[in-house]
């Protein structure tokens, strides 16, 4: 007896591999940013691939942080990059951060950003970290669901104490 196997509609697709990002990602990266983020709440209208490329190298140049480059993860499906989380170290606290999730529109809703988002979580925690934080719009629906099923709680914004903010009385 033989079962020939197609891909359905609705089975998770599962990436050939989740590695590592590497500096040379940073061409197909911001290909993906631009495919990802365009038609969503967070995509800014006039965006090009240069413009994308331009926000990657910020990133990895550490503008938003330290990047961690081995925490971070990317998705490669049929040799073709297709997700990927991105992390920095951030913050008086320098907790790692998520700078940018992103999934290749076609993708989207079939597992590749939680499971990029479960290896960064599991890699993190197997190196002794204790917190992972994120901003999110709160109007990008989709991210906070993913967030919210990952365990992500809203952390309400700190009041400002003179201690923090000298002009607050």
């Amino acid at each position: 007896m033989r079962l020939t196997l197609n891909p359905s509609p609705g089975v998770p697709a599962a990436p050939d591999s989740l590695r590592a990002v590497e500096p040379q990602d940073v061409p197909a990266l911001a290909a993906l940013m631009l495919d990802a983020y365009r038609g969503t709440v967070d995509f800014e209208e006039d965006a090009t691939l240069e413009d994308a490329r331009a926000e990657l190298q910020r990133l990895m140049q550490g503008e938003y942080g330290t990047p961690l480059l081995g925490a971070s993860r990317v998705a490669v499906l049929n040799g073709r990059v297709v997700g990927a989380v991105l992390l920095t170290r951030w913050g008086p606290e320098a907790f790692p951060f998520v700078a940018f999730t992103m999934t290749a529109a076609a993708f989207k809703g079939q597992g590749i950003a939680l499971g990029a988002m479960e290896a960064v979580i599991a890699g993190l925690s197997a190196a002794g970290e204790d917190c992972l934080q994120l901003v999110v719009t709160t109007a990008n629906t989709p991210a906070v669901r993913l967030y919210k099923r990952l365990g992500f709680q809203v952390v309400p914004p700190e009041t400002p104490t003179p201690e923090t903010n000298p002009t607050a009385n």
